[in-house]
């Protein structure tokens, strides 16, 4: 079956895919709910190994020309940890001919696996099938699978699942995983998908070496346009010209913000912030869309607690900023990220509480 696209409204902190938010009603309709149009982008496979991450069921080796990595900038899944893996098509390179919206060769991979109290839940699985152009379905096929309690085989779970194994861990709907990550379509349909794949992303050195990276990917020729090669050896392609408390900042919002909180996303129209970080605006904070569309900007939506005239972010002042105002709010109806956390970050709360006190 084939899960409709949900647009998430005013989502102001959003996080992708649904990472551990419990099953929310938006106007009505059960995010977490599959919804059907009658037609077909795959059919699951029946466990996890089916779809080729791993060599056994339990998921003990991966698969050779399976590629794990680990985004520089983290997505906040309540506590949970992760591991991450995506594959190529065999002879197949990225598109990268816009360095800020990679599209992906049909046939690409991805995986995400989590870890919520120590309890393996579930491993998240999403397939390119086609190309998409305007009008068309979806190009992108989405499924979650749950870990059985021995942690020794998987189940497809296509209308998501609360409290998983015992722990306070969801496992989002495919409605909710497809509603998030087609918020980032690019300037043309087909880009951005892959949420945690992307120039940004991968422009650092890991701490494991075994990791993939920009520099890899470059070295590997598995980019259509790579960038060009760094003044000094090692050092990013993308150097980020900010201060260590803004890159805080400004990671964070581009990590669980900027998929949904871009100019090509439903959400755009109506909420005109833009969170994620470009690839040609990193020599300065004050360049970034993050700052121009939130610093001393009045809020395109009213915050009950704050006056209507309330500034998204405040300078000086995190309480009276409704970025903040949101996040720390525990009610469904105004917190944010809406559609993914049931547990304020206090990580995020204190790098962005910090950014804005320091602001000039």
């Amino acid at each position: 079956m084939r899960a409709t696209s949900v647009a998430l409204p005013l989502l102001l902190l959003a996080a992708a895919c649904g990472d551990d938010s419990a099953a929310k009603v938006d106007g009505g309709l059960d995010l977490d709910a599959a919804v059907v149009d009658g037609m077909p982008d795959g059919t699951p496979a029946d466990n996890l190994v089916a779809t080729g991450l791993c060599v056994d069921a339990a998921c003990t080796q991966i698969t050779p020309g399976v590629f794990a990595y680990a985004p520089q900038f983290t997505l906040w899944s309540d506590g949970a940890t992760k591991r991450r893996w995506f594959q190529l098509p065999p002879g197949t390179k990225i598109d990268t001919s816009n360095m800020d919206y990679w599209k992906f060769p049909i046939g690409t991979k991805l995986w995400k696996e989590f870890t919520r109290d120590g309890v393996r839940v579930e491993t998240r699985f999403m397939e390119k099938l086609s190309d998409e152009a305007t009008g068309t379905p979806p190009s992108w096929f989405y499924i979650s699978y749950q870990w059985n309690l021995a942690n020794t085989d998987t189940t497809p779970i296509s209308q998501g699942a609360q409290n998983v194994n015992g722990t306070g861990h969801d496992i989002p709907g495919r409605a909710l995983c497809r509603a998030c990550h087609e918020g980032l379509r690019g300037p043309v349909n087909d880009r951005g998908r892959a949420l945690g794949v992307g120039a940004i992303s991968l422009d650092y050195t890991p701490t494991d070496a075994s990791f993939m990276s920009l520099q890899k990917l470059v070295d590997m020729q598995l980019l259509t346009d790579p960038p060009a090669a760094p003044a000094t050896t090692g050092a990013p392609f993308f150097p980020i010209g900010f201060d260590a408390t803004e890159r805080a900042a400004f990671g964070y919002l581009h990590a669980n913000c900027g998929h949904c909180h871009n100019p090509t996303s439903a959400t755009h129209d109506t909420v005109g912030m833009e969170l994620r970080l470009e690839t040609a605006k990193l020599t300065a904070a004050t360049i970034t869309p993050a700052y121009v569309t939130t610093v001393g900007v009045d809020a395109q939506r009213s915050y009950p607690a704050l006056p209507p005239t309330a500034s998204i972010v405040a300078p000086h002042d995190p309480a009276s900023s409704v970025m903040i105002a949101r996040m720390n709010n525990p009610d469904f109806a105004f917190h944010m990220p809406q559609a993914g956390s049931e547990i304020v970050d206090p990580t995020g709360q204190t790098v962005l509480t910090t950014w804005i006190n320091a602001l000039p």
